[in-house]
């Protein structure tokens, strides 16, 4: 009956941070999809150089992008807000948004700092820089307590073990269709 107990407990925790870092995952999948439906779009680092020569971000982060992002977060905590009848949630849902499209641009800085060409892998930080800055922004922020809830440390932990799960497959989904040029 313990082992039953631990796993509807493990289970509750799981779902409740899928539910938490939901909008800041929407806002990470968001730009792929954009790329493949918006054919011209503006550089989000408007193609300025850093001091080592190197372009900011790179050609695959972009205004639109960005944009579809924060976007999408803001959709989710739109459903949130409908759902629960407290309009927090569309704040929440924002600033998650912002917060993982900060995180993807500053990997996309680092990894142009490393020589990591755009769009090749950088595990794990691709999966983490996105939830690790909308966890940040969200605490910082307390957006977490506007909605009546505490984001905590064991729900980012949980939300990184679902992200490291998923995004791979996710990769993978968007690579057969066209929409990555490599399946991590």
């Amino acid at each position: 009956m313990k082992v039953l107990s631990w796993l509807i407990t493990f289970e509750y925790a799981l779902l409740r941070s899928a539910f938490i870092f939901l909008p800041a995952m929407v806002a990470n999948a968001l730009p792929v999809i954009v790329s493949g439906v918006i054919r011209e779009r503006h550089p989000l680092d408007f193609g300025l150089k850093f001091v080592d020569g190197k372009r900011l971000l790179g050609k695959n982060k972009s205004v639109e992008g960005f944009i579809a992002g924060v976007a999408g977060g803001l959709l989710v905590g739109c459903v949130y807000a409908s759902v629960t009848h407290d309009i927090a949630w569309i704040t929440y849902g924002a600033v998650s948004g912002v917060g993982a499209m900060i995180g993807d641009s500053l990997n996309s800085f680092v990894k142009r700092r490393l020589s990591i060409r755009s769009g090749d892998p950088f595990i794990p930080m691709d999966q983490l820089s996105f939830i690790l800055v909308a966890y940040i922004l969200v605490s910082i922020l307390r957006v977490d307590n506007a909605v009546g809830i505490r984001v905590t440390l064991v729900d980012l932990a949980l939300g990184i073990y679902i992200v490291m799960v998923l995004h791979p497959l996710t990769n993978l989904i968007a690579y057969l269709l066209g929409l990555k040029d490599t399946p991590l």
